[in-house]
């Protein structure tokens, strides 16, 4: 879980430093805001309505969280998102929510809370004391070049503060279990003596055979999981760094990214308004558009492989909403419209019966397997006499003992780990493993021995890692509340789409 967690945190880091670069220049772009009258009802949260201007201008406070640091409070209101007009009703969503609920359990910052908070913030500090200039700055520069005002960082401050006090609420009775972070620390460092039986698909596949008649059976009792892949054809328009800008450093990048970001931004707001313009707009804004032939999400068309979210975003779009978002890639940006769609199709018998076979042939290798490995596990453990590495020999079967190792140990067997750490293994001295299944077929483990815990080392990583690991377990807590929060509130992320 610790590990989870951590990826976890890799990924929201990644997303909001996006978020810093980009907010106010987004946000700014009307193109990118939901469409609809500014008292068009957009969606009802704990049975009050929210219309477009009032989610509009929570959203507004997303720019300014992130220019203020508040990457605490980012992360978790924006998680999940994939695109960066996600990310901003993400953020507005979680935000009325939070709101409601800070609301109930009487969280609401006074005018003094809020100022003190407002010097606090180390943005605008100079030799750690609060700078009016610096305050001034913001508010007359970034603020009013976005159509926002001194009260809208009040807001935005203020909304911060409800955060804090809800973690603290909801966060602060739950710490991460010590019994957890320690066992999290025994599995990565404590070194484990295996036994190991493989078992090889190739060695059985050869007894496997398959009738035309059970292949026929097959097919008509599983006949509607044979289908023909649905295939897509869409316009591509690509905003990417020439072949030398790639090999800058990455702030570098970054830099120069930024004119092609809002190039794409521009393009994006005219056609999500015409998608029938498309053609015509790229032509407007000297972009050239390229189209693919038909394709399947398994094999995509090559000229959406430079990234691996085109795919996914293509097979995303619908007639009703041809036009992604923007669609940010390492190298640049880019935008699809959905110019063909080939629906699925049941296949006939002779169109389906290679598939059908091999996939039996599939099931087939992986029972006789599992079947192997239980009968040899039996062997071994109705074995009295012996342990399990000569019980094992006794009936037949080659053993290995790798050079014992830690999960969390880089310079052993990537596989082995890796396929471990999949399939939870966690097994005390003494224990056998039932199959653990490969690409090459399956192994089981026994576990010979397993060392003590270095209690000093624990010690030291305790005291490095549990406060990080602890917020970060919390922040999780917060996240799953604030999903229960959602459902209570009726809101569903994401859901309104840029059409409103």
């Amino acid at each position: 879980m610790l590990e989870t967690l951590r990826k976890r945190q890799r990924s929201v880091l990644l997303l909001i430093t996006v978020i810093v670069i980009i907010a106010f220049a987004w946000w700014g772009n009307p193109g990118n805001r939901m469409r609809g009258g500014p008292d068009g009802v957009i969606a009802k949260i704990n049975g009050r309505s929210v219309t477009v201007s009032e989610f509009q201008k929570i959203a507004a406070g997303l720019p300014i969280a992130a220019a203020l640091g508040m990457m605490d409070m980012v992360g978790p209101l924006t998680g999940g998102s994939h695109s960066r007009q996600e990310a901003a009703e993400n953020y507005a969503w979680n935000l009325l929510v939070m709101r409601d609920a800070a609301k109930r359990f009487e969280i609401q910052p006074t005018t003094d809370q809020i100022r003190e908070a407002e010097k606090a913030i180390p943005e605008f500090q100079t030799n750690n004391q609060f700078d009016p200039a610096k305050y001034r700055q913001l508010v007359d520069g970034y603020l009013k070049s976005q159509g926002l005002t001194a009260a809208d960082l009040d807001e935005a401050v203020a909304d911060h503060l409800r955060f804090t006090g809800l973690s603290k609420l909801v966060g602060g009775n739950s710490p991460f279990p010590e019994a957890m972070f320690r066992q999290e620390f025994a599995q990565q460092s404590q070194k484990m003596s295996l036994a190991i039986i493989r078992f090889k698909n190739a060695d059985f596949e050869s007894s496997v055979q398959v009738s035309d008649d059970e292949a026929k059976k097959a097919f008509e009792e599983r006949k509607s999981n044979y289908q023909s892949p649905e295939k897509r054809k869409v316009e591509l328009v690509s905003l990417t760094l020439a072949d030398d800008q790639k090999k800058l450093p990455e702030d570098q990048i970054i830099t120069a990214k930024k004119p092609l970001s809002e190039k794409a931004d521009a393009f994006n707001q005219v056609v999500l308004q015409d998608p029938g313009a498309f053609e015509q707009a790229a032509k407007d804004k000297g972009l050239e558009v390229q189209q693919t032939t038909l394709f399947t999400q398994a094999a995509p068309d090559k000229a959406l492989l430079v990234d691996p979210a085109l795919t996914k975003q293509a097979f995303n779009l619908t007639n009703e909403n041809p036009v992604s978002d923007v669609i940010e890639g390492s190298d640049g940006y880019y935008i699809l419209k959905l110019a063909q769609i080939e629906p699925s199709k049941p296949l006939t018998f002779e169109e389906a019966k290679d598939q059908v076979i091999a996939q039996l042939k599939s099931e087939k290798v992986a029972a006789a397997l599992q079947a192997k490995a239980k009968e040899i596990r039996d062997k071994i453990t109705f074995d009295k006499e012996s342990d399990f590495v000569k019980a094992a020999e006794k009936a037949g079967y080659k053993v290995e003992t790798p050079a014992p190792f830690a999960l969390g140990d880089e310079s052993a067997d990537r596989t082995l780990r890796i396929s471990l750490l999949m399939n939870k293994v966690d097994l005390d001295a003494g224990a056998t493993s039932k199959l653990i299944t490969d690409q090459k077929g399956g192994f089981i483990v026994h576990v010979l021995k397993k060392d003590p815990i270095d209690e000093q080392k624990y010690e030291e990583y305790k005291k490095a890692e549990y406060p990080p690991a602890n917020d970060q377990y919390t922040a999780a807590v917060f996240s799953e509340w604030l999903k229960v929060e959602q459902q209570r509130a009726g809101v569903a992320l994401s859901k309104q789409g840029r059409n409103g």
